[in-house]
């Protein structure tokens, strides 16, 4: 498991805590343990048990959450990159770029844009795309968020403004690299939560907010859905030209600013961006700097993944940056959650709250398969109205090692560990559970043939995580509620049905945490 240092493989003991394996590896040294069946990939495939450095939130253990105690200071910043936005639904770097060399006409097809990218500079080729636009502002908005309505904040928004919104304006430096204002959305939300009349201002020039007021300070410009000025906005070559030619850009003053007054967290981001490269390596301060990354921003496989650390490692330590190598966007929200409790003298990072939940019920295995079972018959009949008599329903957990087990259905009860498959998590899990979890969100998915294997009859699942309320720490997701149907989402009707187990999945979390009460 990672640490400020390094990293070193998940459940593992090496750095001498005494920390637990995961239950399901407890409970097969004893002789009953082992994996089962479900939606999605093959068997073989989700059997086999792959160990990387980097986590998932349901990985987060107390080593990793340790590396994190520096970053718990009266003040702290946070810069957020592109991740925490594509999470949203809004496009990667690659793709706003693909959209505007084909709208601009630079670039007659998706495919001869994808090839330009490939042997351009990026900035360049942003470059040419202004070049021949007759309305920039009004390409950069189709761009970035089509016909479609602004979306709703993603995960990494939402953990940023809830730790924003817990304290004083001014107290957590908000910064951000995105066009769109889903990190003011998120926070206005937050303070309205907490009863809060604050202002929330989003700031793109060097005209600081008002005293007083939450300010959003967008690093590269903000570009919403509305009409309005695009000023700010960097994008192409000589944008960033004209700001590294500024001896003191609003930017880096911003930054600077903050780090004088407590450590940085940037999460959502990469070392490809050469602005934050450079103004990372002018900043200097007694305050740490740490960078969550991501596998998911990488695009990467875990093997891959666990193949180039090394090298991530050496490139954000020539800037004076930490890393912290995560699987998952939603993992560095779950992280930036638990950081205000890591002072407490009963936190429990994610995987001992887990450990929690799945000793209560390996304690109990047999009464719990059978209550579960009947449960998950009554919630599928509910279900069936939207879905047809050919349904199914499947409560996954997770292990207290970051796997995710098919624990029940109301079809069969196990009769052992044995029997529950083990699903590996992750935004490119195969299984649509495992994405859930990894994604933090609800998700809906029209299975193709590949996808559901020869044998599989469910054409469309919809998956719901389970956040669970422990104690040790905040809600974290330690559970997926799934559902699949033989009929196609075309055929049923699918927002009754991502409601319906929406709302199943919130009933579930107090029935599974009162497993740990009362055993």
């Amino acid at each position: 498991m990672p640490g400020a240092g390094g990293s070193v493989a998940a459940g593992s003991n090496e750095d001498g805590l005494g920390l637990e394996p995961p239950i399901n590896d407890r409970l097969r040294d004893t002789g009953t343990g082992g994996p089962l069946c479900g939606h999605g990939a093959s068997r073989d495939h989700e059997r086999r048990r792959v160990t990387v450095p980097g986590v998932t939130a349901a990985e987060l253990d107390a080593a990793t959450m340790r590396s994190l105690a520096p970053y718990l200071a009266p003040q702290v910043g946070i810069l957020l990159g592109a991740g925490a936005s594509i999470a949203a639904g809004l496009p990667s770097w690659e793709l706003l770029a693909q959209r505007l060399l084909t709208r601009t006409g630079v670039a007659p097809s998706q495919e001869s844009a994808r090839r330009l990218l490939d042997s351009q500079d990026p900035l360049l080729v942003a470059e040419a795309a202004r070049a021949r636009s007759g309305d920039w502002e009004g390409d950069l908005r189709a761009a970035l968020y089509g016909s479609d309505p602004e979306p709703d904040p993603a995960a990494l928004h939402l953990a940023v403004a809830g730790l924003a919104a817990a304290r004083a304006a001014g107290d957590v430096s908000l910064n951000t690299l995105n066009f769109d204002p889903l990190l003011g959305n998120a926070l206005r939300d937050a303070l309205a939560e907490l009863g809060s009349t604050a202002t929330v201002v989003e700031r793109w020039t060097d005209a600081a907010g008002p005293r007083g007021a939450y300010t959003v300070n967008h690093l590269h410009g903000l570009l919403g859905t509305g009409t309005g000025s695009a000023t700010g906005v960097l994008l192409t070559l000589s944008d960033f030209l004209d700001v590294a030619a500024q001896p003191h850009p609003w930017q880096v003053t911003t930054l600077a600013e903050g780090l004088s007054r407590g450590p940085l967290i940037i999460a959502g981001t990469s070392y490809r961006d050469p602005d934050i490269r450079q103004w990372l390596h002018d900043l200097r301060s007694p305050h740490p700097k740490v960078v969550l990354v991501a596998r998911q921003g990488l695009g990467l496989d875990r093997e891959s993944y666990a193949a180039v650390i090394p090298a991530l490692q050496k490139q954000w330590d020539a800037l004076g940056v930490t890393p912290i190598f995560l699987h998952d966007h939603a993992d560095a929200a779950q992280a930036l959650r638990e950081l205000p409790h890591l002072a407490d003298a009963a936190y429990q990072s994610p995987t001992q709250r887990a450990a929690q939940l799945i000793g209560a019920l390996a304690a109990n295995f047999d009464t719990m398969q059978a209550q579960h079972s009947r449960q998950l018959a009554s919630d599928l009949d509910r279900l069936r109205p939207h879905l047809g008599d050919e349904a199914n329903l499947t409560l996954w957990l997770v292990d207290g090692g970051g796997q995710l087990l098919r624990w029940s259905a109301p079809d069969r009860v196990y009769r052992t560990f044995n029997d529950l498959r083990v699903v590996v998590p992750g935004y490119d899990s195969p299984w649509l559970s495992g994405r859930c979890l990894g994604q933090d969100d609800i998700l809906v998915e029209d299975l193709t043939a590949d996808s559901r294997g020869a044998t599989q009859r469910w054409k469309s699942v919809v998956a719901a995580p389970i956040p669970v309320d422990i104690p040790g720490g905040p809600a974290f997701s330690a559970a997926v509620l799934s559902s699949a149907t033989v009929l196609t989402l075309d055929d049923v009707a699918a927002g009754d049905w991502e409601t319906l187990l929406g709302e199943l999945a919130s009933e579930w979390a107090p029935r599974l945490t009162g497993t740990i009460v009362t055993r």
